[in-house]
């Protein structure tokens, strides 16, 4: 029995879920959607034994928090996609991962990129079967015409997953500055 650890992260007041093995992340799911979900990606669910261990998903969820923090562009951590996914999905899910933050790709490069330039459906439908969400940053892969086209966690995630990498990171200044007072004022105690 393969041992599933499952941690959750709350962005923007939606709730997403992950699974860790012991070899790495294996399963993100949508916003807002539950644990369940993974049972579309995982049918033979009485294989797994879920458990709850942060030690083992704390480094996961930082990364996440990283990332939705702007600190982090990529993820380090492993991926385990051992018994998930075709030859084919294997090949098209490593070549999103080489899309930088912040950039797009329409689906018709990436199968040239794999080679298979004359299989966009079966490119397109690997994309869209990724379990590794945001990590495996599918979201980054769009239509030719500019359509974002559909995505798990629904359009509008994609939607903003893709705004929240083009937006710059907001500066702050670490000291305020304090207007200087006129010398008419210099002496008043309610200075």
């Amino acid at each position: 029995m393969k041992k599933l650890f499952w941690e959750s992260i709350e962005v923007n007041n939606q709730k997403f879920f992950f699974t860790v093995t012991q070899k790495g992340l294996s399963f993100v799911s949508s916003p807002g959607k539950y644990l369940s979900e993974l049972f579309d990606f995982y049918p033979n669910r009485y294989d797994f034994q879920f458990m709850y261990d942060e030690t083992v998903t704390n480094d996961y969820l930082e990364e996440f928090t990283d990332y939705f923090d702007k600190k982090r562009k990529t993820f380090d951590l492993p991926v385990d996609l051992d018994g998930v996914g075709t030859e084919l999905q294997h090949q098209v899910w490593a070549e999103i991962q080489k899309i930088p933050y912040g950039e797009t790709i329409i689906y018709k490069q990436l199968a040239e990129n794999v080679g298979k330039s004359k299989s966009i459906r079966p490119v397109a439908h690997a994309v869209a079967m990724n379990p590794d969400l945001i990590v495996v940053p599918c979201h980054r892969v769009i239509h030719s015409n500019g359509d974002l086209g559909d995505y798990r966690g629904g359009k509008e995630t994609k939607k903003a997953l893709l705004e929240f990498e083009k937006k710059p990171i907001e500066k702050h200044a670490l000291i305020r500055k304090l207007p200087l007072p006129k010398l008419s004022q210099l002496g008043k105690p309610d200075l």
